[in-house]
């Protein structure tokens, strides 16, 4: 849900491509650890693994993997996986940023899903967010040519902090994936709905700037 007063440019929609598949290469470090070539999407913070399982049910050829920073819940997101038996789905306890800064390879990973990060509000905590300059730079690295990186926020300004970082790197558009937009779906994205709480989301497109065109943005 996108809230009615933002800016043009926070709520254009652009249409997604037919698919990712025709800029997916296999890549070594995947094939380790899934042992198949398919496509691989990225959640960071699952928690209750709602959408983590539901998406591995819903596109058996994709491959799945949660990084989960708190060892009681990637724990028991494991367990939930093992009994769901899911074959594509991998539960990585980790700090996501140390991954994604210095294990995924570029240009590897189909998706990222990022759902309900902890917004830090509190201004002496605002350097514990996850979504910093530099990560995104890194997100865009790793995603394919065309790769789709998900969002979804209960809090306003914190999607609109993340909306601006993330079109002032000039490498991603944004675009329409629903409805209904996966991150709706979540554990927690139904407990908020039913405090009442308004849901923002957006999904954006890795998109190169070509030469003739260095600054590619909806702004």
């Amino acid at each position: 849900m996108t809230d009615p007063d933002a800016p043009a440019s926070f709520v254009r929609r652009r249409r997604p491509r037919e698919g990712i598949r025709d800029t997916w290469r296999p890549h070594p470090f995947w094939t380790a650890i899934f042992g198949n070539v398919e496509p691989v999407e990225v959640e960071i913070g699952p928690g209750d693994g709602s959408f983590l399982i539901t998406a591995a049910a819903q596109r058996p050829q994709t491959n799945f993997l949660g990084i989960e920073r708190s060892r009681a819940r990637a724990r028991r997101l494991a367990i939930q996986v093992a009994r769901s038996g899911a074959p594509r789905v991998r539960v990585l306890h980790a700090n996501a940023e140390c991954v994604i800064r210095t294990l995924i390879p570029p240009d590897s990973v189909a998706a990222y899903h990022v759902y309900f990060p902890d917004p830090w509000p509190k201004r002496r905590h605002t350097a514990r967010r996850l979504f910093t300059t530099d990560l995104i730079a890194r997100l865009a690295d790793t995603l394919v040519p065309g790769g789709c990186l998900s969002l979804a926020t209960d809090v306003y300004g914190y999607m609109r902090l993340i909306h601006t970082r993330v079109m002032a790197l000039h490498r991603f558009r944004r675009f329409d994936v629903g409805p209904p937009h996966p991150g709706l779906d979540t554990g927690f994205a139904r407990k908020y709905r039913a405090r009442g709480r308004t849901i923002y989301s957006g999904s954006y497109r890795r998109c190169d700037p070509s030469p003739d065109s260095p600054n590619v943005s909806l702004e």
